[in-house]
């Protein structure tokens, strides 16, 4: 299933548009209304999730070239990413081993060398400390580099798991979620550098609402889900990941159409790949993507999401790069005006909501969700 077609992907959204349904599991899944923001559950969530567990950090594309970084903090963990002379990319602690001052600023960025600005300790791509000011003041320092984080790369994508000494399996975690991720040939596409940053309310409702489908067409009818056949949506399970399709209303005019005819399958339906447990990828194989990623904040009620534009070619002319920003203009105040204030507002409401002893139901339908929180909770259980 994982290395299914996009002609084979088409016709499972088509059958189950026809059918009148979408893909469904045997029973509902309730969850207390008070999980969303106890303290500290949300810290277990937490170091189960973004700590303990391999995070997408970049993509191969943010850092093609030896010296190329891209730098972010994830649950309170500062992190840059960088790839070496010798063509790997690796992650550390953005903090220098002197005095603990970040040694990158910049979200993106390239230097093959890291130069602290505070003393101007000196790292070179793969973090090795290769100078210090005033050295004779410091004989006999045991320290050889940045603090590093078990790192790996797959499918155009880099993963990291931001805890010293962990163990990183990387093709365990993916399972057959690399051979769909291959499908999406991540690492043939340019960044278009403008990035939208914006605020949302508890991290676990934030997640839902990137993993449902079954809101599109009512949440979003007037803007991205009026060209939707809602609620028809396939999903495919990969451990913690899903892959979702979504139907869309040209779907309908190949219903008579042999399928090696099919000529825009890229009308017909819709595509997201979530990687657990922050990363929703939304396009196609060979078109241009969206990636946003879901950072929580300091408590459970409030997180930031960044999203980033990928195409297939450099944006160079002022026409596409024209194209580009209203394209981002124009998810960036959906995803703000319909989904995230119907996140704050869910998050506003679960207070009184737990009080009167509430859960939140997940139908037969919301099967990623379902996943979702199945995952969280079995790895939040996992932790000593």
């Amino acid at each position: 299933m994982a290395a299914m077609s996009l002609t084979e992907l088409g016709k499972r959204v088509l059958a189950n548009v026809a059918a009148d349904r979408g893909d469904a599991v045997g029973s509902m899944l309730t969850i207390p209304t008070a999980d969303y923001l106890d303290p500290e559950l949300f810290t277990r969530e937490v170091e189960a999730a973004f700590h303990k567990s391999p995070l997408l950090v970049a993509l191969s594309c943010d850092v093609p070239q030896a010296g190329d970084f891209t730098s972010m903090e994830i649950a309170d963990r500062p992190i840059v990413v960088i790839r070496g002379d010798d063509g790997v990319a690796r992650t550390f602690l953005n903090a220098c081993r002197h005095r603990g001052r970040a040694v990158v600023d910049d979200c993106f960025g390239h230097g093959r060398r890291l130069s602290c600005p505070y003393h101007s300790w000196v790292y070179d791509a793969a973090g090795k400390l290769v100078a210090i000011t005033g050295k004779e003041s410091f004989a006999g320092l045991d320290v050889d580099g940045l603090i590093e984080y078990p790192t790996a790369e797959r499918a155009g994508a880099i993963f990291a798991t931001l805890t010293v000494g962990a163990t990183l399996d990387i093709d365990a975690w993916l399972g057959d979620m690399v051979d769909a991720l291959e499908m999406l040939q991540l690492d043939k596409l340019y960044r278009h550098d403008v990035e939208t940053k914006l605020p949302s309310g508890s991290w676990k409702a934030t997640a839902d609402g990137y993993l449902d489908g079954y809101h599109l067409g009512y949440l979003h009818r007037s803007t991205i889900g009026a060209k939707s056949i809602t609620n028809r949506n396939t999903f495919d399970l990969y451990g913690p990941h899903v892959r979702i399709g979504f139907a869309n209303k040209p779907i309908l005019e190949l219903r008579d159409v042999p399928a090696e005819e099919w000529p825009d399958l890229y009308a017909a339906f819709s595509l997201v790949h979530f990687v657990f447990p922050n990363v929703s990828i939304s396009g196609h194989p060979g078109n241009s993507l969206m990636v946003s990623r879901l950072f929580p904040g300091s408590t459970a009620d409030q997180c930031t999401v960044i999203q980033y534009q990928y195409f297939r070619e450099p944006l160079v002319d002022a026409a596409a790069l024209a194209e580009a920003e209203v394209k981002r203009d124009k998810y960036a105040r959906v995803t703000y005006d319909e989904d995230f204030v119907t996140v704050s507002s869910i998050t506003r409401r679960v207070p009184v909501l737990a009080e009167a002893g509430q859960s939140f139901t997940f139908g037969r339908n919301e099967i990623g969700n379902q996943n979702f929180h199945t995952h969280l909770s079995r790895l939040v259980s996992e932790l000593p």
